[in-house]
């Protein structure tokens, strides 16, 4: 069953500032696709907002490459697709909202949740509150992705199913995770969608491309 998606008044509060420095960023530039920074000198997080009267559908995003594999875990009220998939090799995670204004209030307060990561180490929080978790051993050498939802934080090489708790291997490849990184670091809000990106390389604080070009690739120019 989804367990609602719970924002701490603090996250609220970060929300809205990001929203307001986004707004900033826009209006001295002209440009409201212009890139925004946020989270902390250590873990920099690109935030793009990106205008677009066109309404985006999933199979807007089927037909430049993305290829969704799963429901979230978590509920997102007001979208009417919340899933994760792949392009480009790497993981994206795409929120589907009726209206653009519902994607810049609604989907920044999703993203926001699903990118945050805790002072100072710059892991997830320790609750269920984000969906996508990549698990990185002491030398941060390999990268487990997993949705949450299993007791004694859990996981295994492949995927889990959400329901049942099984892998596409065998579970004796679970292990306890120790190091829980947020999988999604960078966000994009195009229109009336949201895609929340895995870094480029394995350090998941690293750009992505996929977040970068969303827009030429949606709306090629000409």
């Amino acid at each position: 069953m989804n367990r609602l998606l719970s924002i701490s008044k603090f996250r609220l509060v970060l929300v809205s500032a990001v929203l307001l420095g986004t707004l900033a960023a826009a209006c001295g530039t002209g440009d409201v696709s212009d890139l925004t920074i946020g989270g902390t000198d250590d873990a920099p997080k690109r935030i793009r907002m990106i205008e677009s009267a066109q309404i985006f559908t999933e199979d807007d995003m089927k037909s430049i490459g993305w290829k969704g594999q799963r429901d979230f875990i978590l509920e997102y009220p007001g979208a009417s697709v919340a899933k994760w998939g792949f392009l480009n090799q790497k993981e994206v995670g795409l929120l589907i909202y009726g209206s653009a204004e519902d994607a810049k209030t609604l989907g920044v307060t999703a993203a926001e949740g699903q990118t945050f990561r805790r002072e100072p180490d710059g892991q997830a929080p320790d609750n269920d509150s984000i969906d996508r978790i990549s698990c990185r051993d002491a030398a941060g050498a390999s990268a487990v992705k997993s949705i949450t939802g299993r007791t004694a934080k859990t996981f295994s090489a492949s995927y889990l199913d959400p329901v049942i708790g099984e892998s596409d291997e065998s579970l004796a490849q679970s292990r306890v995770c120790s190091n829980r990184f947020p999988t999604y670091n960078d966000y994009t809000v195009i229109g009336n969608i949201v895609i929340m990106c895995e870094s480029d390389d394995r350090n998941l604080t690293e750009p992505s491309t996929n977040c970068a070009k969303i827009k030429e690739w949606l709306i090629p120019a000409g």
